[in-house]
């Protein structure tokens, strides 16, 4: 979430996920300005207020940006945000992961990103990992004002259509809602999620909705009922039980921080007790329990926070719990003892440990702040295979961190691109979402389509697009193995059961390939359709390519986003 000043607002994204398309290829259009992407006005709740619970969670970004990058940092969204590449270590990853994560933990990992071996490239349809879920963004804490152009955003026909499914909503600290346009994204077969960022003040450690703070135990039961009853009421599909328990508003810090709002902190024995509490209750109701719902995706799996910012006087994130260790690998070298002893982060693991905490919830909640990369599930969780989806429920460009902006160009869209390749590889997630559809509150890359003052859709917008157009909900991502072009990203996902296959390639470098791409493990299209994003087309449909015995060429201009569909 945004960690600056109001633009951190509570992202609390309502999830809304689409009934999978059919097998023809999505009608796409060229459009391109602001004037094109009109839609309906704001009903229900308005903007957020100066204080109470806007708080969104943290968002720091390293150095790791794709090539192609407004920064040019690294290549490959490598872990550590210089490498090239971006193979994924650790024991137990599977190599192949395009902006791999590294970590030492190791984990399984969906192969077929940016660098494996030099053989020749190959889709294995056969080779299944996540089902995925959809794409989506948030509208909590937009103005009444504004308006939000939903055929568009959750269509799937016509120019600028790109095809979200989940839309995320926001949960107020006096148990209200922030977030219009439930109706409207239900009407369009989208799932709804919401999140929470704050108790009461009465019910804080620190007498405050912002900088943080623990939930009272006095208030577990009373403030878990009322998350129970907010998720009822909004018709939810999905709820988070804290959002960003790793992040606390820290405006006296100064950058990267800026701005106070509304933030709770859990360590991860806290987490593991809270959701004990309210997750039954949740569930009782039938709606999926989210958690950890972490800012850095790191904090997931281990104390380390992210490190790199632009702020050179201070190049790491905010660390709340204080366990003094920066890497954006998984590692607990130089962390503080008491956060090895569940006083820090780590709530993936911590929630593992306890069995019951691990029962109480449906749906591992991450975000991609500040490492602006994945983390492949860890070997000795569950013997390393997932047994929950993992869900990204917000990211964008923010205040401090690479790819702040203001941008609209193709080199923030690549990288764009890469952060969701990364999540859907590496992180095995079953849905990714943006988080503000408009830079309303900071000039800077937190919304999806504009910058202020400025009409032009931005390129970020349609290489989502790219993803959420044709990986449908129900498709399955599959693994691709054997691409050697570091400049180059995979991935690949087949329909359930009409034959479709998506091979989605992100091509990071300053001139055009051609990758020769064979299909196995099942019955190959007879022809594929590309859809290309670059500097000068926008999700533009060109001729088809044809599949001759298996395969296809894959030809991919420099700085390009190409989605190859078909049945």
């Amino acid at each position: 979430m945004s960690r600056v000043c109001v633009v951190r607002m509570v992202y609390i994204f309502a999830f809304t996920s689409f009934a999978c398309s059919s097998a023809t290829t999505p009608n796409r259009g060229s459009g391109g300005t602001l004037s094109s992407l009109g839609g309906a006005s704001t009903s229900g709740p308005g903007g957020a207020s100066a204080n109470g619970s806007s708080g969104s969670t943290s968002g720091n970004s390293n150095g790791s940006s794709s090539g192609g990058s407004s920064n040019g940092n690294g290549s490959g969204g490598s872990s550590n945000g210089n490498g090239s590449g971006g193979s994924s270590s650790g024991s137990g990853a599977r190599s192949g992961l395009g902006g791999a994560s590294s970590g030492d933990s190791g984990g399984a990992g969906i192969s077929g990103s940016d660098g494996s071996t030099p053989s020749g490239v190959t889709v294995k349809l056969d080779a299944m990992h996540q089902t995925i879920q959809g794409f989506g963004l948030t509208t909590a804490w937009m103005p009444s004002s504004r308006s939000l152009p939903v055929d568009k955003l959750f269509g799937i026909a016509g120019t600028d259509a790109i095809g979200l499914s989940i839309l995320r909503v926001g949960m107020n600290t006096d148990g209200s809602l922030t977030g219009p346009f439930i109706p409207e994204a239900k009407a369009k077969g989208a799932k709804i999620i919401g999140s929470t960022f704050s108790p009461p003040a009465s019910c804080k450690s620190n007498s405050s909705t912002e900088m943080g703070g623990d939930l009272l135990d006095k208030c577990f039961d009373s403030w878990s009922t009322a998350i129970a009853t907010f998720a009822q009421a909004q018709g939810l599909y999905a709820m988070s039980i804290a959002a960003e328990p790793d992040f606390a508003s820290c405006q006296a810090k100064g950058p990267p921080c800026s701005g106070d709002f509304a933030s709770t902190t859990f360590n991860g024995k806290q987490l593991a007790a809270w959701v004990k509490v309210v997750g039954p209750k949740l569930k009782a109701q039938g709606i999926q329990v989210i958690a950890p719902e972490v800012a850095e995706w790191n904090h997931a799996w281990s104390n380390a926070s992210a490190t790199g910012s632009l702020v050179s006087s201070h190049p790491n994130s905010s660390d709340p719990l204080h366990c003094g260790c920066y890497s954006n690998t998984l590692t607990e070298t130089g962390c503080a003892q008491t956060c090895l002893d569940g006083n820090g982060y780590d709530y993936g693991h911590w929630l593992w440990k306890d069995q019951e905490a691990w029962q109480a919830f449906d749906i591992f909640g991450v975000h991609e702040y500040d490492s602006q990369i994945a983390y492949a599930w860890p070997a000795d969780v569950n013997g390393g295979k997932r047994d929950k989806e993992v869900w990204q429920t917000e990211m964008s460009g923010l205040k401090y961190w690479p790819e702040e902006g203001p941008s609209n160009d193709i080199n923030n869209g690549v990288v764009v691109a890469s952060w969701i390749h990364s999540a859907l590889t590496t992180g095995e997630a079953s849905a990714w979402l943006w988080g503000f559809y408009e830079s309303l509150f900071q000039d800077d890359n937190e919304g999806l389509v504009t910058t202020q003052g400025s009409s032009t859709i931005a390129k970020r917008y349609y290489t989502l697009g790219n993803y959420s157009t044709f990986a449908r909900p129900g498709f399955i991502a599959v693994e691709v193995v054997g691409n050697s072009n570091k400049d180059v990203l995979l991935s690949a996902y087949k329909g359930p059961d009409d034959g479709t296959v998506v091979v989605v390639a992100v091509n990071k470098g300053a001139v055009s390939v051609t990758v020769p791409i064979a299909i196995t493990g099942g019955t190959a299209p007879a022809a594929l359709t590309p859809t290309v994003t670059t500097a000068t087309d926008n999700l533009q449909a060109r001729t088809a390519v044809m599949v001759t015995g298996g395969s296809f060429m894959a030809m991919l201009p420099s700085m390009s986003v190409t989605t190859f569909y078909g049945n």
